[in-house]
């Protein structure tokens, strides 16, 4: 189940006005890429960085492998986390149900980017839309695990919430080459 807040990002990710004639030519530099694609995220900061710092690209389907393998690589350290904190514990039996739904989620995650890295190669921009929207479902259910039960705070909602900027910025550049 998506919860509200992802549903709300995800929509206004998807429907954020773009402009009537997007202007992305082989004269287009990297950065007025960059700009135009993060002009239409939420974090405007975190886009750019992830963008600007995660490789070289000359155009948009390769911002949109560098945001793609940013998630990836989120969606890894997250799974990581949940490792670390299974084995440094001996959490109650609800919080280790927990971790153990969401090393499930975050390797179903892993395994929808990879698909949408996938996807992105053969231009199937819809699909890199339907992966990635699943991966940032995933990372809500495993949120929402802890919340199932009074007194239960995930120690993970930092690392999802990096998650999802991330996964937002790869579809805000999915959106572009959809529309070019």
């Amino acid at each position: 189940m998506i919860s509200p807040t992802s549903l709300l990002l995800l929509l206004l990710t998807l429907l954020a006005p773009w402009p009537t004639q997007v202007q992305l030519t082989a004269a287009t530099d990297v950065s007025g890429m960059i700009a135009q694609v993060c002009d239409h995220t939420l974090n405007k900061r975190l886009c750019r960085s992830v963008l600007e710092t995660g490789g070289e690209a000359s155009d948009l389907p390769g911002l949109a492998r560098i945001a793609l393998r940013a998630a990836l690589a989120k969606a890894s350290a997250v799974s990581n986390r949940i490792t670390d904190l299974a084995r440094a514990a001996r959490p109650d039996p609800f919080v280790r149900q927990c971790l153990a739904d969401c090393s499930d989620d975050f390797q179903d995650a892993m395994d929808q980017i990879e698909d949408s890295l996938s996807a992105l190669d053969s231009r199937g921009y819809d699909d890199v839309s339907a992966w990635v929207g699943a991966a940032m479902n995933d990372a809500d259910s495993c949120e929402e695990g802890f919340k199932s039960k009074m007194g239960y705070r995930s120690p993970l909602t930092d690392m999802n919430a990096a998650f999802h900027d991330i996964c937002t910025i790869a579809l805000a550049v999915n959106n572009l080459l959809i529309e070019t």
